[in-house]
């Protein structure tokens, strides 16, 4: 990997994993409420899994997003006072431009019931044609749900 690519690579990680709501969460002794295991993806129609297996202490983790016939490792950050995910796909890991920056929040599906079902819901930028941008599109949505 060239310098200017680790560059790159950094400052997209800073940028992804560290949301302005961190300082929300510096010193909190409260329990990271994301569920954890497999959730049903659509990440802008292309549908998968999105499996976060466990948090480290401070919110950090490392999972996987799974399609049929491949996947790619995911790392990111829970932030729990606002909900918030952040996190990395890294496509191809020697090409940045494959890499992809999704942003999503949680909430319970049934607002009645908010134990229930949950959902993930948010955006993710694309850096380069190796993860689906074009000139045109490189900004996308893209959902999950559990159980």
């Amino acid at each position: 990997m060239t310098s200017q690519s680790r560059t790159l690579v950094s400052l997209l990680f800073a940028l992804t994993l560290l949301p302005p709501a961190i300082a929300a969460d510096a010193g909190s002794a409260q329990t990271p409420s994301l569920p954890l295991g497999c959730w049903s993806l659509n990440a802008n129609g292309t549908l998968g899994q999105l499996c976060i297996p466990s948090l480290n202490p401070d919110g950090t983790f490392v999972g996987k997003m799974m399609f049929p016939g491949y996947f790619n490792v995911v790392t990111g950050f829970w932030s729990s006072g606002v909900q918030q995910l952040n996190f990395l796909r890294l496509g191809v890991p020697t090409n940045p431009l494959s890499y992809q920056a999704y942003t999503g929040f949680l909430f319970p599906a049934d607002a009645a019931n908010p134990t229930g079902p949950q959902v993930l819901a948010g955006s993710f930028n694309v850096y380069g044609p190796g993860g689906g941008g074009t000139q045109t599109a490189n900004f996308f949505g893209w959902t999950a749900t559990h159980p």
